[in-house]
């Protein structure tokens, strides 16, 4: 038997507002699905947050279902349900749909917790149910799936939830995991974007977080990207890594009080990674963070995201804060210093100050 898993792909999610964030997750998404079927998997498994919104935008939504179809007339699907596909306090979700469109597409909720494929030579049970966010609520749902009678010979517990230990707040414990876990071959996770193993489950069945397959935020920078494919021995898989947006996280600290020296330095850091399309400067310096540019419009268009954090040193004694009035000289000033060359903006906000400013 083989088991090719992919996660979290996000699809849809308007990152910044940039479109180009749009065209990452679906090149991912597609890379990911792309990788999966080349391992020649007996199921595909799908851990939740397939899309990012739960009513995704039309393109997407198309995109999603059009991939889909196409893998389950060659194999098998199963889809968790992620948080981000349930709306509202009446967890409605588009999710259940999917298995409307093609026979063999199968979704797992607490309606339909599971389901018995045949692959591999062995009646295989996925169960799990969508993402529930009370913990007492997910512990209950669990103990309750587990409880039934599972039909399969090799049974896989698939969830999307925060597990006690890897996302606070969570809302299933350790406890209540290895309450259920000798009825499981094998438990798998959505929902923690680091590939990982659940170690404290370790000692009874294996446990994995899956990871994603493209990064939402600075904060997963260092996150590798991609899928897991496990065959007979799942406490020995294989991760495949997926082509996603390179990101890069980065600190500098400055001594210097002086605000072209630091800016300066921010420019040459950031000419040494132009060959990452998504990238985070956060700045510790001893200027002013108001004599710092956070803009800088030579680099346009090189980047899909260019952002410069900044935290000062500066103590409150070395900081003179000081009272003035707008006008619509400072008002041009701002816009020379900048750097901006879009006339039409700072004529705009010069006739906005003139009709409102007094």
């Amino acid at each position: 038997m083989k088991l090719a898993c992919v996660s979290d792909c996000h699809m849809g999610y308007r990152h910044r507002f940039k479109t180009q964030r749009l065209r990452d997750y679906e090149a991912a998404f597609n890379d990911a699905v792309g990788k999966a079927m080349e391992s020649e998997p007996d199921v595909v498994l799908f851990l939740g947050d397939l899309v990012h919104h739960s009513r995704p935008d039309p393109v997407t939504l198309r995109a999603v279902i059009k991939k889909l179809i196409e893998v389950a007339q060659k194999k098998p699907v199963v889809l968790c349900i992620g948080n981000h596909e349930i709306e509202g306090h009446l967890s409605t979700t588009y999710a259940p749909i999917y298995s409307d469109v093609h026979g063999n597409i199968h979704v797992l909720s607490s309606e339909n917790p599971h389901v018995v494929i045949e692959a591999g030579g062995r009646k295989i049970g996925f169960h799990g149910f969508e993402f529930m966010r009370s913990r007492e609520r997910a512990e209950e749902m669990l103990s309750r799936i587990s409880g039934d009678d599972l039909k399969g010979e090799v049974n896989i517990l698939c969830l999307h939830q925060a597990v006690e230990r890897y996302l606070e707040p969570h809302d299933v414990s350790i406890r209540s995991l290895r309450d259920v876990a000798q009825k499981y071959n094998l438990i798998l996770l959505g929902h923690v974007h680091k590939r990982q193993k659940i170690a404290e489950l370790e000692d009874i069945t294996p446990a994995y977080y899956v990871g994603s397959t493209e990064r939402i935020s600075f904060n997963e920078a260092e996150n590798p990207t991609g899928i897991a494919i496990f065959g007979d021995d799942f406490r020995n898989p294989s991760f495949v890594g997926v082509e996603s947006a390179a990101m890069k996280n980065l600190k500098l600290k400055v001594e210097s009080a002086n605000p072209e020296e630091v800016n300066s330095k921010i420019r040459s850091v950031v000419d040494a990674n132009r060959d990452c399309k998504l990238l985070r400067v956060e700045v510790d310096c001893k200027a002013s963070p108001s004599e710092i540019s956070r803009d800088f419009p030579e680099y346009s268009g090189q980047f899909t995201i260019l952002d410069i954090a900044l935290s000062s040193q500066a103590g409150e004694s070395d900081l003179q804060m000081e009272k003035t009035s707008l006008s619509e000289g400072m008002i041009r000033e701002y816009f020379q210093k900048t750097g901006s060359k879009d006339k039409d903006l700072e004529e705009t906000c010069v006739r906005l100050f003139q009709k409102y400013g007094g």
